[in-house]
């Protein structure tokens, strides 16, 4: 199940989360000019809402202050109000939009289907994959109402990424068994592309920026941070770094890469909150609520 939670009792697991340091990387992949990559947390030990990561290293900068205690999956960038829309899991199933210039997170609308993913295309034409029926159903932006689904996509399977290529192809994160793969919008055919994108297989957000590249999270492994031709995944994967904020791992299933956005005028000092954060996660020693979905069997 998707929001299964575990709650963890001790101040052993306060000291687990906390990161030595942050991995640098030689030489990794960049973004366009213009272009942000944000990670939308899922995680119930109060790490902020929406972060504007780093690619050099994972970093993480609270973007939308003061929005904390949240969970979601599967941002999608649409192109036509230059906005993202997540899927909010943290009370129910609800679309959420996320507006990088005024730097707000506002609710929509609850569906009326149970989505995993959203991809919206070039053309503002938004999808969802419905874990309870298991197909691609097309989706209205303005009420979160589900349309009649085109057909089944890899039946019994996960999916936790989907997302529109640039060429205009709808490519899926095969969360089951580490596929990337594209996603027919006429039949809901998952066809699988090159070798798998992870060894855990636990491929879990899928984004693009305008040049094609890849982005993909594995949300198993410390939430690491890769990027890639997504036609040879496995032969030019690059690992951008763990997602980290203020030194603790920040876990997210969710990445989307949007326009970038000024922090300035959020007044976030993320060196003094490095400080603070840190000696806030030790004064939590009743444990740490941490959010884990599975699929049920």
């Amino acid at each position: 199940m998707k929001k299964n939670m575990h709650i963890v009792l001790g101040a052993a697991v306060t000291a687990a989360l906390v990161l030595a340091s942050t991995p640098a990387f030689a030489s990794p992949r960049s973004l366009p000019a213009g272009a942000s990559l944000y990670a939308f947390s899922c995680d119930g030990s109060g790490e902020p809402a929406v972060g504007l990561v780093d690619v050099a290293t994972g970093a993480v900068t609270e973007v939308v202050p003061e929005i904390r205690w949240q969970c979601f999956s599967s941002p999608a960038y649409n192109p036509v109000d230059n906005k993202i829309y997540v899927i909010d899991w943290t009370t129910a199933d609800e679309l959420a939009v996320f507006d990088t210039q005024a730097k707000t997170l506002t609710t929509i609308a609850p569906f009326d289907c149970n989505p995993y993913t959203l991809a919206i295309d070039a053309s503002g034409n938004a999808w969802v994959w419905d874990n309870d029926t298991d197909e691609l159903r097309p989706v209205s932006l303005t009420t979160a109402a589900c349309g009649t689904g085109v057909g089944v996509v890899a039946g019994g399977d996960t999916f936790y990424g989907m997302a529109f290529a640039p060429n205009g192809t709808l490519y899926g994160a095969n969360y089951t068994d580490g596929e990337l793969g594209t996603i027919s919008t006429v039949d809901g055919t998952f066809t699988q592309v090159g070798s798998s994108a992870m060894v855990s297989g636990d491929n879990a957000g899928l984004t693009f920026d305008s040049s094609g590249i890849a982005w993909v999270i594995d949300e198993s492994n410390n939430a690491e941070i890769y990027s890639a031709d997504i036609t040879n995944y496995s032969g030019t994967d690059e690992l951008s770094g763990q997602l980290t904020f203020n030194g603790v791992e920040y876990y997210s299933q969710a990445i989307g890469v949007g326009p970038s956005a000024s922090l300035a005028e959020t007044g976030i000092d993320s060196v003094a909150l490095g400080v603070s954060g840190l000696a806030g996660l030790g004064a939590l020693a009743v444990g740490a609520v941490m959010m884990v979905r599975r699929r049920a069997s």
